[in-house]
């Protein structure tokens, strides 16, 4: 399981590094990045061949794509990248289903190391942890719900809500924290490269909300249960 395990590290932090190169070097460049990421996309289905896969790139393409343009015309944030359509680079769809599908094959592997950790899942010091790293997210949500504008705060209400009462298992908790961390991350490097800016940023000397770790979190969360309904135990 070990050596499973680490190969399948290898080839997710290879895969993220691919994810964030094409961004890096081709964001100029949308037919280049387009044939690049759908190339990363059939290679990743090849290797896999896993329907839940597919379904976490479809659902997080369908619902990153209108979100995007909606957030773009409502004046959330711009893009200076060439290629638009609605506002939005042509490959976003694209970097939506090959973010989501990583994260979600990363929080696996996270599941899997926790399980290497703890074997009993009903163990005391593993519910600690899992308690712990869900307490993190509850408090983080309370934090930022008093510093963004109302409107916004309802939609992330009513969307942990539902998370407290029917998404609250580990894979979830995990998913959190993968979608959170590494999409934040990754925004953090576009906005360095001039890629989009945001129009209300809270953090003014990085030019992002304060919010955009629950923004990645919670739609990981979501993607993640879509393509649990495709998964197939094993």
């Amino acid at each position: 399981m070990f050596k499973k395990t680490g190969a399948e590290c290898l080839y997710e932090a290879l895969s993220g590094l691919y994810l964030v190169s094409v961004v890096v070097l081709f964001w100029r460049h949308p037919l280049a990045a387009s044939l690049l990421l759908g190339a990363g996309l059939g290679l990743w289905l090849w290797r896999y061949r896993d329907k839940a896969d597919a379904a976490a790139m479809v659902g997080a393409a369908i619902l990153g794509t209108p979100s995007e343009m909606i957030c773009v015309k409502t004046g959330v944030w711009t893009y200076h990248a060439p290629g638009l359509f609605m506002g939005i680079p042509v490959w976003i769809p694209l970097i939506w289903a090959s973010l989501f599908c990583l994260f979600r094959r990363i929080t696996g592997t996270l599941h899997t190391l926790a399980d290497i950790l703890w074997p009993d899942r009903k163990s005391l010091s593993r519910k600690i942890v899992f308690a712990f790293l869900g307490g993190v997210i509850l408090v983080y949500y309370i934090l930022i719900s008093i510093t963004i504008i109302r409107s916004i705060a309802i939609v992330y209400t009513v969307f942990m809500i539902v998370t407290v009462i029917f998404w609250h298992g580990e894979r979830d908790i995990l998913m959190f924290f993968t979608g959170g961390i590494l999409g934040t991350l990754g925004e953090a490097i576009c906005m360095k490269l001039g890629f989009w800016e945001y129009h209300f940023p809270h953090f003014s000397s990085i030019g992002m909300p304060v919010s955009l770790p629950m923004a990645w979190g919670l739609s990981a969360i979501i993607v993640g249960r879509i393509a649990k309904i495709w998964e197939i135990d094993t």
